[in-house]
């Protein structure tokens, strides 16, 4: 509140001035953080109830490009335990329900900041995205939400900092907004490799490419004459994979909300090029990403959300049961589960030469030799309205969003369809 009423005697000292375009872009504007990101002074869990309490002792490059853009950080919102669930409930803050629905989920992992944006809370939210954590609330809230390309986004002061190596390109940091126009800015602010000095690993980051295209109203209007548009559906009929079985139709309201964007598309000059998911072995995708979060080397789930205590073992389910465990359900399964993956999966040389084909046949799509820009358009999740726990069934959804960071490519979530 002091912040506020700050920047409102400094609008009110430029006004008389003359100087307010001298003010940052977006001065005064309410912001939350998802709660991933470290800020000094404030609660910084991960969700992890043995962290309950403890502060947080910097602020990182993104946090402190908001404020330099002008923006005021009036909350953090709720996460999943340790950011790695489509769902965002923990034991230390409980479980976060969707703005339109109490009995549904706002998605997750950023589904606090989701909800806080959705129901007029701030503009804008910080989030972060290792496998669809901005973009899954995205969908479930009706917002905007973006994953940047590999890298362009630095992890510095976030996820207890254990985003290095591949995983600072896989996990990327963005934004919920609720207008497509406030995607571009805020990727401006939050873009671009972190300094030396705020992380000694800066080199593992990429390099920026310079802008073009400027941001707000004086854009270009863009010429859809020279992009061609590939809608993926299901094909239907005899499954190409297993897992292809486990993955959850796409609703009629969504199929339709599709349909409607191609033949606008299409009105517009754009080329269309339609595709099916089993055309680029979507039963693989999530598989493709499991696998190269693993070779990019970082801790184990268990390690992350056990920390510095010993790892708990079998034993730790009958404490969850017996409603005594510190963890969740989803985090006590992808423990486990990652367990029973490294103990059936073939060794990690072929798993990888695997990713590589199917990221593959996804890159052949999208470069079709024409020369035209291209882009996917496909639903952020095969429904909405999911109801709380509802995705513990539906796990292998996400392949629809983590596939995006395997392959590092820019991927953004648009409101489309209702759940009826």
């Amino acid at each position: 509140r002091r912040e506020a009423q700050g920047a409102d005697e400094r609008v009110e000292e430029a006004a008389r001035a003359g100087t307010l375009d001298a003010l940052p872009e977006f001065f005064g504007l309410p912001i939350v953080l998802k709660e991933a990101f470290e800020y000094t002074g404030k609660q910084y869990s991960q969700g992890l109830l043995a962290r309950k309490g403890t502060l947080g002792a910097r602020k990182g490059p993104v946090v402190r490009r908001i404020e330099e853009a002008g923006f005021i950080v009036v909350g953090t919102g709720n996460i999943s335990e340790a950011t790695m669930w489509m769902e965002t409930y923990n034991c230390v803050y409980g479980r976060s329900n969707s703005p339109f629905d109490l009995s549904c989920t706002p998605g997750g992992s950023s589904g606090g900041t989701a909800a806080a944006v959705a129901v007029l809370g701030s503009p804008v939210g910080i989030t972060a995205d290792v496998g669809g954590s901005t973009r899954i609330p995205a969908f479930f809230c009706g917002l905007f939400g973006h994953k940047a390309t590999g890298g362009w986004v630095p992890n510095t002061g976030t996820h207890l900092d254990n985003c290095h190596g591949a995983v600072c390109r896989i996990c990327q940091p963005g934004c919920v907004t609720r207008h497509a126009e406030d995607l571009l800015p805020m990727l401006k602010v939050l873009s671009g490799p972190p300094s030396m000095e705020e992380d000694p690993e800066a080199h593992e980051y990429p390099p920026l490419p310079t802008w073009t295209t400027p941001a707000g109203p004086d854009r270009p209007r863009l010429d859809l004459g020279n992009l061609t548009v590939i809608p993926l559906t299901f094909r239907g009929g005899l499954p190409g994979s297993p897992l292809e079985v486990l993955l959850s139709s796409i609703s009629t309201p969504l199929l339709e909300g599709q349909a409607r964007v191609v033949e606008h598309l299409r009105s517009q000059g754009a080329t269309i090029k339609p595709m099916y998911f089993e055309d680029l072995d979507v039963g693989e995708w999530f598989a493709t990403w499991a696998d190269r979060n693993q070779a990019a080397g970082g801790p184990s789930f268990r390690r992350v959300i056990c920390e510095d205590r010993p790892l708990f073992g079998p034993l730790e389910l009958v404490r969850y049961f017996a409603g005594v465990s510190k963890h969740t359900a989803p985090a006590l399964g992808l423990a486990f589960v990652e367990d029973l993956f490294e103990l059936v999966s073939p060794p990690l040389k072929k798993r990888l030469a695997n990713a590589a084909a199917v990221e593959a046949k996804i890159e052949a799509a999208l470069a079709d030799g024409s020369g035209r820009d291209a882009v996917l358009l496909m639903p952020t999740m095969p429904r909405h309205g999911c109801r709380h726990d509802e995705l513990l069934w539906r796990i292998f959804d996400s392949s629809f969003t983590c596939i995006w960071n395997a392959t590092e490519f820019p991927a953004t979530a648009v409101p489309i369809g209702r759940a009826d």
